[in-house]
């Protein structure tokens, strides 16, 4: 009996790990139920004999379970397309949902100061204010508004509208 165990367990052992799981677990099924029709014509005058081939029976069930055991390792869960999908999807958004979040907070702003990442336009208004503080430079406050109001037209449109209240007569 334990030979013909073994020789199908030598078999299987080739198979994949779930083929090698389902068959151990037929025969911890088929074994449990000889196990209980052997206790069930268990009388005083048979225990010698029944004895063995209940603990026979109970090997051959704990050798299955040692196979399933080794076997469940080999197994991997499978994800469905979808739910893989779905887990990118959401990851995207809550990246998307930081930046935005950095962004909006003015930390994106600072972030990208203390890394280096200045805007060229940016850069040249810098330039041109530090300029007009240098006295020994000949660039004036005229000149700096000038190319303030050049590079960003609603800074323009805003002192436009500035210099009309200025201007305006008062009632």
């Amino acid at each position: 009996m334990r030979v013909l165990l073994f020789l199908i367990l030598l078999a299987f052992s080739a198979c994949s790990s779930a083929r090698a799981i389902s068959v151990s677990a037929s025969q911890i099924h088929t074994r449990a139920g000889e196990i209980r029709r052997l206790a069930g014509d268990l009388t005083p005058e048979n225990v010698a004999s029944v004895a063995p081939q209940i603990d026979a029976e109970a090997a051959a069930i704990q050798d299955s379970v040692g196979v399933i055991h080794r076997e469940v390792t080999g197994v991997k869960d499978a994800t469905p397309w979808w739910a893989t999908l779905l887990q990118v999807g959401l990851w995207a958004v809550i990246v998307v949902a930081v930046m935005v979040l950095l962004w909006q907070t003015g930390i994106g702003q600072a972030m990208r100061a203390a890394v280096g990442l200045i805007p060229r336009r940016t850069k040249a208004e810098a330039q041109m204010a530090a300029a007009v503080l240098d006295p020994t430079q000949k660039e004036s406050v005229r000149e700096w508004v000038a190319a303030r109001r050049a590079s960003d037209p609603l800074f323009s449109a805003a002192f436009a509208a500035e210099q009309e209240s200025h201007h305006a007569p008062s009632r």
